[in-house]
């Protein structure tokens, strides 16, 4: 195999691994967009103490559910591009 051939399959499977790792934080942040859709809070009115803790509870999780993803993903993904590097010499 020549050299160009192993640096085009080297960089191929690094982008692969690197956009599936964006594709799953992306997902993983789409938590948010379901908490800003069930939680409508109006800024004009008080908000009840219960539905307060409620969206800091959706807000946690979230944010939880995006960490995750990120530190499992990173996790994974950088053991998979050393083995690429090492694979494709």
């Amino acid at each position: 195999m020549t050299s160009r051939a192993k640096t085009i399959f080297r960089w191929g499977g690094i982008s692969i691994v690197s956009f599936f790792y964006f594709i799953g934080l992306a997902l993983a942040a789409f938590s948010f967009s379901a908490f800003s859709e069930n939680e409508s809070m109006q800024f004009s009115n008080p908000v009840p103490l219960n539905e307060y803790h409620a969206s800091i509870d959706s807000i946690l999780q979230a944010t939880g559910i995006v960490f995750d993803a990120a530190i499992y993903g990173f996790a994974i993904c950088v053991p998979l591009i050393l083995i690429i590097f090492r694979k494709v010499r």
